[in-house]
């Protein structure tokens, strides 16, 4: 780590004043260019490879597919990579025959090269503290790693430290935004819609709307000041002191999962509109575990087996995005791997709050009640929540039993006491979805704007669990936090257990696959996780992801 003040800095003013040109391309011709191009060349290869006479010869052309569209997201950045790292969730639903390609390339792409050399990045800095602490800024970061620790789709980080208030120098993370980047996010999401048919044609799962979730919130990512008001906000929820949702909770007899407070969310120093500086944390990345790369996997997590290791961080990231929602009013909205840091002691950090869905007042109860109904098979409340929360129009007319038959897989997670997540389960589940005679009821099904990110973390989270192939207590998390599905559906009580009957079936560690096919939908499984960290106190140093 370099001292700041260790090379001649241009006079303040200078900075300050000084117009960045930007750090990304930001011609909008140019990138429509490159992300236009990439379904044609997917096309042509996917019909290359279905001729091939060997399976070697296809594996060979998805890896050229994953390296072409994935690295031209990494290069473009904006939202070309900020699209590549939400559908990074949905690859394990992608046919066994590509999906190892494309796992290492979205690896790839959520540790992307910075695009922002270090002296563009000082002035970003300098600029920005300025105007919060006037010349006295530099009595506040006294020092600045000059290579960034990492980057992605609308900034990168660097190490540095900080003097709080309180006058003690602590580690820190200093996110900095690339100047230009809200031109290229902007240009980029316009041609969204070209990557998402390529996400369809792998996943047979429609992820257009995703591309108009992300371009909605392009302003609100854009802003640092609000990032870190949310993140003060959500670390709230994994403190000691039990929020009021998780009391109300408790008094009704519904106690959550243990390891709440085992989340770690990096307290905010300073937040400018470009500028985010949070606690440092020190960890691996959940793709390391995903990898398969438990040789650097921090104590706590490497003496485990791969399978309890798995359903850790399952249960840490079910209290990561279900916890907030519920007790803080906001939702993760943008759960790849590289988000989620494993700690030191079997814990989990949890960074990069600029995509998250509002929920004030906690999980909206017509969620948890649409699953408690179709749990109970009670049809005609089905449908009547559905037009309650949107989702169907009030003149739509639909199957009641329809709707529980194509919803009944989606919630059938939280029938039993834990359900075994796993990647051909989340196959079958999209192949489900797409079933020629939910055709009708699908093109009625529109969540409304205030719930699509809602479903996407959802969504999200079960392709965070499937890629683990963890086993998750996924009825838990639903009593703990969802007050709709704890007892907003007089049909469906805390008190009765719904148990679906299904053949054993072996666990299998992240990153391999079973040859054999279960049950159409996984497994409930009704013995626990390995219960391997404690209730601990909170937080530590962090170092995050931009």
């Amino acid at each position: 780590m370099t001292n700041v003040y260790q090379r001649p800095q241009r006079p303040l003013e200078a900075v300050t004043e000084r117009k960045e040109r930007p750090a990304l391309r930001t011609g909008a011709l140019g990138r429509a260019g490159r992300l236009a191009m990439l379904p044609l060349r997917h096309a042509g290869r996917t019909a290359a490879a279905a001729s091939r006479l060997s399976r070697a010869a296809g594996d060979q052309v998805a890896a050229r597919t994953a390296e072409q569209l994935f690295a031209t997201l990494g290069e473009l950045k904006g939202g070309a990579a900020k699209l590549g790292q939400a559908m990074s969730v949905f690859e394990a639903a992608m046919p066994e025959e590509v999906a190892a390609p494309y796992r290492s390339a979205l690896r790839r792409l959520t540790d992307a090269a910075p695009a922002m050399p270090a002296d563009v990045a000082r002035r970003v800095v300098a600029a920005d503290l300025a105007i919060v602490y006037g010349t006295g800024w530099r009595e506040r970061l006294v020092a600045f790693d000059d290579t960034p620790a990492a980057a992605a789709s609308i900034g990168q980080v660097h190490r540095g430290r900080w003097r709080d208030d309180a006058g003690r120098i602590v580690e820190v993370a200093v996110k900095v935004q690339y100047p230009g980047v809200g031109k290229a996010l902007r240009s980029d999401l316009r041609q969204a819609r070209l990557l998402a048919r390529v996400m369809a044609r792998l996943t047979k799962l429609n992820v257009s709307g995703l591309a108009d979730e992300l371009a909605s919130g392009i302003a609100e990512e854009l802003d640092y000041v609000r990032e870190g008001r949310i993140q003060t906000q959500v670390a709230a929820a994994f403190a000691r002191r039990v929020p009021e949702a998780l009391a109300v909770a408790r008094a009704a007899g519904v106690h959550e999962p243990p390891g709440r407070t085992s989340v770690t969310v990096p307290a905010v120093y300073a937040a400018t509109p470009r500028v985010l500086i949070t606690g440092w944390l020190e960890g691996a990345s959940l793709s390391t575990l995903l990898d398969g790369r438990t040789d650097l996997l921090p104590a706590g997590w490497r003496e485990l087996d791969s399978a309890d290791a798995a359903d850790l961080a399952a249960r840490l990231l079910g209290h990561a995005i279900y916890a907030p929602a519920a007790c803080t009013g906001w939702m993760h909205a943008d759960l790849h791997p590289g988000n989620f840091l494993l700690l030191p002691g079997g814990r989990l950090g949890m960074l990069d709050f600029g995509a998250v869905a509002a929920t004030p007042g906690g999980i909206p109860a017509p969620f948890g009640q649409l699953a408690a109904a179709v749990l109970a098979g009670d049809g005609p409340t089905a449908v009547s929540l559905a037009r309650q929360v949107g989702a169907l129009a009030p003149d739509a007319e639909v199957d009641p039993q329809l709707i529980l038959e194509l919803m009944q897989p989606i919630v059938a997670t939280a029938a039993a006491d834990s359900f075994a997540y796993s990647r051909p389960w989340l196959r079958r589940l999209m192949a489900h979805l797409t079933e020629p005679r939910f055709a009708p009821a699908m093109r009625k099904l529109t969540p409304p704007a205030e719930y699509a990110l809602v479903w996407r973390a959802t969504l999200s989270a079960a392709g965070l669990f499937a890629q683990l192939g963890a086993t998750v207590p996924t009825r838990g998390f639903h009593l703990a936090y969802s007050p709709g599905f704890r007892g907003g559906n007089p049909r469906y009580g805390c008190g009765r257990r719904t148990v679906i009957s299904v053949p054993a079936q072996r666990r299998q560690p992240p990153g391999s696959h079973s040859s054999r096919r279960g049950p159409l939908f996984g497994r409930t499984a009704d013995s626990g996780s390995a219960q391997v960290s404690s209730e601990g106190s909170g937080a530590q140093p962090a170092g995050p992801r931009p």
